[in-house]
């Protein structure tokens, strides 16, 4: 019965969230059609429309005057639900909370009883913060947050919430009563910030974050409860601000904006749960000495803090027991998240978070960023003789490349210096920087976590006690260690950055080969994924070349180049596009049979399409071959990349034909040229991989070749790197759309997920990839039935496709269309066919008549009519889109035979059975009489929808 209660709130979620956006008219239809002969969803859905509209607009319930206890009472709602009162829980600053049972057709369900307490029922204050309560918790679902089950009005207008009653323990009681250590503290801390996190991301501020608000259950899960006070993020100012809204807050988890009455953002809450941290860890509040308010206050804003650390060795002192040192890097932590300043604390919930992970995997925590000597000692407790090893071989190259560029300096200003010894130079150079670009992270990993192992286990076998099997499980261990990600933090911090940092001081009279030197490790910071440090260190050649060099000349054009593409990379286009067109601008007075000047151009084309122009980036691309093929050989790999390029726009633009034509042998060529597991030639498989699995639905190749470069790139740059997440994703999209049943279903959710949670952490949550992984699980969700689900994580995706890209974006537009889709499913079919059409219009507007795209929003149209029952208007799209896609794709294509199946249907309807059969006859005959075993899976799949179609209207 309690999963019955859960799948009927969310359906009830679903239906009252779309309710929400509509006319009055529209919006009693809807419900009307939704809850069709299910009371009791329809008074689910009542009163959630109710909480998520806004309290001033919708009136409060009148207040009664008195409000007695209830405990032992019966009361009832002013729908028909009753509760049995039980016993009381507690009783807060404006209401009391009762244990109680909910009866409501036929099932009984214990509750959490929210009423506003009897000195409350009088404050209109307190009464709108009860309303505002209900709307805010409606908006959440999440496994750590107290679920609210029921809301309204009982008898004499007394407003009540029940919400998910949890049987636990505050967390700080339950750890100590489980005598947790550090570590199981801070896992259990890890999950309450999950929760936090969650509800930031939907634009609530909880802001009384304390123990007693987090309780952990028999399963040792915590919930966070009472968001009687939280808020939504950038509200107009609030009942905070009035002289009973002061009181609004539990003053020893306060943070220091709070007590002064300023504007709040999630940094109050990162605050809040800096305090409970360093309860957790240290066993008090910083503050618990202080007895007045006053006196708290005051040292809240002071802030001025005892270090977590040292305030446990002081009461293990006193206690008479042994003093167990705290981690510095836990004190660091606890530190930054309470700072004074909102600033100066970690700016996200996931940033507190990622800290806490560092120091679980014994990586720097970046609360201690800019201590060299502590990041040092770290990583050296971690890797000394590895450490050494590298460091040498490092130091090798670095002293060779820069003799290299100051030689090479020297050349292009020697007038006499021969031709030929300059480009010996520039050789030498790029071979020593290819040095650097092709370490193995994985292997440089690998041998760093084996060569610790073996010190720890040496060491040990001295230890009498010491078996085998101790061994055994510390090899195993060590193979689960994150190698990869550990190799590349030390090349970028310990070695790259070391050698950055050096390079001023190093070099102070000859900045612009300390410049050419920094250009070349700025190179291998973006090779590794270190975009944003690869950003930076650009950004500072730029301006050595510019305030040194005359204008246009080659160097400076080149570090314009390099700096638009890491700024591509990192997905910010509009400052990428105007490096790039200076770029090109003063690379026109190039040669042009010179690779800079291919380089320059193709940047800026690259971006365009980026940008979603691509007919003006294939025309450009178009232009750029002409004129550039008869002057540089084919395998160049300047021309190798612009034709890949151009690939990718012709992709996009769904000229499938000629992308696959041209990709096929430009694969070749880059293995040709660069050999198997160059990294040029994994993008080529990348993208052909791609092609197969967007443009010709051939699942099964594509995985398979994402499958292959993915075990490359793993290998190689680990499992984290973004060209590895590029792949992983690839495959987990194949894997979607190959998966049939609960467990192949689960297998594609659970490697999805991951690559979302790693693209998130790695890319940032509005990353293009990370909305590409977004939308592919709003796919397998559609899959899977969850459409609430899957339409509320689409809606994400559509909010942000259009802050980062515009309305008009091929991509937006997509994710329009995908809204629209889904929609369909839970009968909303004005808003999807609203949806539908706003995107056909843009479409035909930026890209003609015959974009592909176009007869698949058609089709998508004719399913919206043909769900709601239109079926003269479900005929027409259907047929306008069968033409199209016969005209531009062909006959035989699989999108062609499923928009002849869905006419055939149509048709059928209308009564028109002889087009019909012209339809089947032209389209679907061919099909069905071929051996299934020959086609793909998505031919299989589309052969199945004819047969049932067909079957369907012989019967």
């Amino acid at each position: 019965m309690t999963r019955e209660l859960t799948d009927r709130y969310l359906r009830a979620k679903a239906i009252a969230m779309a309710a929400a956006d509509m006319s009055p008219e529209d919006r009693e239809a809807h419900i009307a059609g939704e809850t069709a002969g299910d009371d009791a969803l329809l008074r689910e859905v009542r009163w959630m429309l109710a909480a998520l509209e806004d309290s001033q607009a919708t009136g409060l319930p009148r207040m009664a005057i008195a409000s007695p206890d209830l405990t032992g009472h019966d009361t009832t709602a002013a729908a028909p639900r009753h509760y049995r009162v039980l016993r009381k829980l507690g009783e807060g600053g404006m209401g009391v909370v009762y244990l109680a049972e909910r009866s409501d057709g036929g099932f009984v369900q214990q509750v959490a009883l929210k009423v506003l307490s009897a000195a409350s029922e009088g404050s209109p204050i307190l009464a709108e913060r009860f309303a505002r309560e209900r709307q805010l918790l409606a908006r959440l679902d999440h496994p750590g947050i107290a679920r609210l089950v029921d809301g309204g009005v009982l008898e004499g207008d007394k407003p009540f919430l029940a919400m998910e009653y949890v049987e636990g323990e505050r967390i700080d009681v339950w750890c100590d009563a489980q005598h947790l250590d550090l570590r199981a503290r801070i896992e259990l801390f890890l999950k309450v910030c999950g929760a936090v996190e969650y509800a930031h991301r939907n634009l609530i501020i909880h802001r009384d974050i304390k123990p007693a608000n987090i309780l952990v259950n028999a399963l040792g899960e915590p919930k966070l409860l009472d968001f009687g006070i939280a808020r939504i993020v950038d509200a107009a100012p609030d009942v905070a601000m009035t002289q009973t809204g002061q009181h609004a807050l539990t003053l020893a988890y306060a943070s220091p904006e709070q007590i002064e009455h300023q504007p709040l953002t999630t940094a109050a809450d990162v605050y809040s749960l800096g305090v409970v941290l360093y309860q957790l860890v240290a066993g008090r509040r910083p503050f618990q000495h202080l007895s007045t308010p006053h006196q708290l206050s005051n040292a809240i804003v002071s802030g001025e803090i005892v270090p977590p650390g040292k305030l446990a060795a002081q009461l293990a002192t006193a206690a008479g027991k042994r003093a167990t040192s705290l981690p510095a890097d836990i004190d660091a932590i606890v530190l930054k998240a309470m700072r004074r300043q909102a600033s100066e604390r970690y700016a996200t919930v996931g940033e507190f978070v990622a800290d806490l992970q560092r120091w679980q995997e014994h990586r720097p925590v970046l609360a201690q960023r800019g201590r060299a000597l502590y990041r040092f000692r770290r990583f050296a407790q971690r890797n000394r003789w590895s450490l050494a090893a590298v460091s040498v071989l490092v130091i090798v190259i670095l002293v060779a490349l820069f003799a290299s560029l100051n030689a090479l300096q020297q050349a292009r200003r020697a007038r006499g210096l021969a031709e030929s010894r300059q480009h010996e130079l520039e050789r030498m150079v790029q071979f020593q920087q290819s040095m650097f670009e092709s370490v193995d992270i994985e292997a440089m990993g690998h041998a760093v976590s084996h060569a610790q192992e073996r010190q720890l286990i040496d060491k040990l076998k001295a230890d009498p006690s010491f078996t085998p099997v101790m061994a055994t499980r510390l090899t195993e261990a060590f193979q689960g260690l994150p190698s990869s990600a550990m190799a590349r933090d030390a090349l970028d911090t310990y070695v790259i950055s070391h050698a950055l940092t050096s390079l001023d001081e190093a070099f102070p009279n000859a900045p612009l080969p300390a410049a050419d030197l920094r250009q070349s490790l700025a190179k291998v910071l973006m090779t590794i994924g270190s975009y944003e440090h690869a950003t930076r260190e650009l950004r500072k050649v730029l301006v050595a070349r510019e305030t040194r060099l005359p204008p246009g000349d080659v160097a400076t054009i080149a570090a314009r180049v390099d700096l638009a593409q890491s700024l591509m990379r990192q997905g910010q286009l509009t400052e990428a596009m105007r490096i790039a067109s200076r770029a090109r601008d003063d690379a026109q007075a190039l040669p042009l049979n010179t690779s800079l000047r291919v380089d320059a151009e193709a940047a800026r084309a690259r971006l365009l399409t980026e940008e979603g122009k691509l007919q003006e980036a294939l025309q450009v691309q178009d232009a750029l071959l002409a004129q550039f093929q008869s002057r540089l050989p084919a395998d160049h790999p300047s021309m190798l990349h612009l034709r890949a390029d151009r690939i990718a726009t012709l992709m996009d633009l769904g000229q499938r034909d000629r992308a696959r034509d041209e990709l096929e042998p430009l694969v070749a060529s880059y293995k040709r040229t660069f050999g198997p597991e160059h990294r040029d030639t994994l993008d080529a498989m990348v993208s052909l991989a791609e092609l197969l699995h967007f443009q010709d639905n051939e699942y099964e190749r594509s995985l398979a070749l994402a499958n292959d470069v993915l075990a490359v790139r793993e290998r190689r740059l680990g499992a984290d790197h973004p060209s590895t997440l590029q792949a992983a994703g690839i495959a987990a999209a194949n894997m979607v759309r190959l998966a049939h049943g609960k467990d192949e279903l689960a297998q594609a959710h659970a490697r999805l997920q991951s690559v979302i949670d790693l693209r998130t952490r790695v890319l940032g949550a509005e990353h293009p990839q990370t909305l590409q992984a977004m939308t592919d699980m709003v796919r397998l969700l559609a899959k899977e039935d969850a459409n609430a689900q899957a339409i509320e994580l689409q809606r994400v995706i559509l909010a942000a496709r259009e802050h980062r890209l515009g309305t008009d974006h091929p991509d937006t537009l997509f994710a329009r269309a995908s809204l629209s889709s889904l929609l369909i499913r839970t009968g909303q079919f004005a808003e999807a066919r609203k949806l539908a059409d706003a995107v056909l219009a843009s479409q035909r507007r930026q890209f003609g008549p015959d974009y592909y795209h176009n007869f698949g929003v058609l089709d998508l149209i004719g399913r919206i009519e043909s769900a709601a029952g239109h079926w003269p208007a479900a005929r027409d799209a259907h047929m306008e889109a069968l033409a199209g896609r016969d005209r531009t794709l062909g006959r035989g294509d699989a999108h062609t035979v499923e928009s002849a199946t869905r006419s055939y249907a149509a048709l059928m309807h209308c009564g028109e059975p002889a087009r019909a059969e012209e339809v089947r006859k032209t389209y679907l005959a061919g099909l069905i009489d071929t051996d299934p075993s020959t086609l793909n899976a998505s031919m299989q799949s589309v052969r199945e929808e004819a047969q049932e179609t067909l079957a369907d209207f012989s019967r």
